[in-house]
């Protein structure tokens, strides 16, 4: 395993997506839709699909004398490492946007430590669509891309703006005020970074469940690939 992956690093691993982690700087942006960079990763993810597919990636990989499920299972490493490289590049973000700015962010969640559990749950629904649906084929990435960019675009919207709802109605309902006082706003409290750190906690379980899936699904899929 150890071998393949540094044949993904050193061989799959596009330039390009040393750009798109530079997309983290958008947690500058005042109230702005703060899970949008992680979508970008997607597509350095995909772009980096896009050129192994070119290189018959797949192809060489399959005649190595290893298993088709470590074949898979090196690619989704690859992907996870990036998909984590990029979230801590959010916690000095989070913390320089804090410091920039006052106030609550109107396009979505806070710039807070909870904002890293709804990007985990946004990089968990991109592995469980993108990658077995590549390796149905093990080379077709447009389609397998076109239907995780919807998967990831519809929480992005729905998560997003269940926050801005929320913000709207919390002097109407206890729940809601909860959550824009202990969840989508800056960890000050104890209080805050205790219900912040378990509804991040929740999402990296949601995002470790749905790799895990990913993988056996993938390596299902690939195992009936004629390469």
């Amino acid at each position: 395993m150890k071998d393949l992956l540094y044949k993904e690093y050193r061989l799959c691993m596009q330039p390009i997506v040393y750009i798109f982690f530079g997309f983290v700087l958008m947690l500058l942006i005042p109230s702005y839709p703060y899970t949008i960079p992680c979508f970008f990763i997607g597509n350095a993810i995909f772009n980096s699909f896009q050129v192994s597919v070119g290189n018959n990636d797949s192809l060489f990989t399959a005649m190595l004398p290893i298993a088709k499920k470590d074949v898979v299972k090196a690619k989704l490493f690859f992907i996870i490492s990036i998909q984590l490289i990029m979230l801590l590049l959010y916690v000095p973000m989070i913390a320089l946007n804090n410091a920039l700015y006052d106030g609550c962010n109107n396009a979505g969640i806070d710039a807070c430590p909870a904002l890293i559990g709804s990007c985990f749950v946004l990089f968990g629904l991109f592995n469980v669509t993108f990658l077995p649906c590549f390796y149905k084929t093990g080379y077709r990435t447009g389609r397998a891309f076109l239907i995780s960019t919807i998967v990831v675009f519809a929480w992005i919207v729905l998560s997003e703006g269940f926050f801005i709802a929320a913000r709207a109605a919390m002097d109407q309902a206890p729940l809601f005020n909860w959550i824009e006082t202990h969840i989508d706003c800056r960890a000050e409290t104890g209080a805050q970074w205790c219900a912040q750190l378990i509804y991040t906690a929740v999402g990296a379980l949601i995002w470790a469940a749905l790799s895990s899936a990913a993988l056996v699904r993938s390596a299902k899929a690939f195992e009936k690939v004629d390469v």
